[in-house]
């Protein structure tokens, strides 16, 4: 009797291991997957595959729980209480990584929902500080609200609590110029078209910003009566019809470009629309550029 009991034993035990070996193969084998997703931003699971991964083991070889993970795919499809539902889920699982915060961050980001990714990016940020993935997204998202200050502050605390690698200090450096650069003036709502008489002097090409700090580069064009002088000292006639500014050669009187041209009063700056970035391409890319009348 007792060698049959020992026996049953046994072969419960046998299954047991057999079961686990058994769910944990197929989970590593998603989890190859959802890794791979994850690194290339992509969602290769159907919906049913998703769901046939097994419960157990509850959390992956990184320490990020498979619940978490799986809620990304039901965001991505549009269902987003069940993504909710799993994110909870994953949390209780480990708690202390605050991975359900970084990708509701990510999540509401995708849906240019900015306020709320904001706050799940910090919480997730602080609550562990030591994943660069949520540096890099807290800064994306500060870089977006033009916040250079709390760009400051955070990295001057991720320096507080440990040595910072080279992917900090550039992702610091990148936010901090993209968030600079989202004050740069593009648009001048007071634009109209200018006339000779305003035109004439000599202008400066700045960039301007929306907290009054003006940048002046050295590209600086001069416009007479009737000619104008480009930055590398090149003279052309010109005239102004409407708001199109047209250039001639100084010899022989042909037209050689046409640019839009308007003129800020609020901001006292000349304003030229697509202006070609070179000149020996055939199809170069064109840029609007900004100038203030110097003398």
């Amino acid at each position: 009797m007792k060698k049959l009991i020992l026996s049953i034993t046994l072969l419960l035990i046998n299954v047991f291991c057999v079961y686990v070996l058994l769910y944990t193969f197929i989970s590593f084998k998603y989890q190859l997957i959802l890794r791979e997703d994850s690194r290339n931003k992509k969602f290769s699971l159907t919906k049913e595959q998703v769901e046939s991964i097994p419960s157990f083991p509850n959390i992956g070889i990184t320490t990020l729980p498979i619940k978490s993970q799986l809620a990304k795919y039901y965001m991505y499809n549009g269902d987003l209480s069940k993504g909710l539902e799993l994110l909870k889920e994953g949390t209780k699982v480990n708690p202390y990584i605050f991975y359900s915060d970084f990708l509701l961050a990510a999540y509401y980001l995708e849906l240019k929902q900015v306020d709320s990714a904001y706050v799940h990016a910090k919480k997730a940020l602080y609550g562990w500080p030591k994943n660069i993935d949520h540096y890099k997204l807290f800064n994306k998202i500060l870089a977006i609200k033009k916040d250079t200050t709390e760009i400051l502050d955070t990295y001057d605390y991720i320096n507080s609590i440990f040595t910072t690698k080279e992917q900090h200090q550039q992702s610091f450096i990148d936010s901090y110029s993209n968030a600079k650069l989202g004050y740069l003036i593009f648009r001048y709502p007071d634009q109209r078209p200018v006339n000779n008489d305003l035109l004439v002097g000599t202008w400066q090409q700045v960039y301007e910003f929306e907290t009054g700090e003006i940048s002046y580069l050295t590209n600086t064009i001069t416009f007479s009566k009737s000619l104008y002088t480009s930055g590398d000292s090149k003279e052309y006639k010109y005239d102004v019809k409407k708001d199109t500014l047209n250039l001639y050669f100084k010899s022989n009187g042909k037209l050689i470009s046409r640019m839009p041209i308007y003129y800020s009063d609020s901001l006292n700056t000349l304003i030229l629309k697509n202006i070609p970035r070179s000149v020996i391409e055939d199809n170069p890319e064109r840029q609007d550029q900004f100038f203030k009348k110097i003398k």
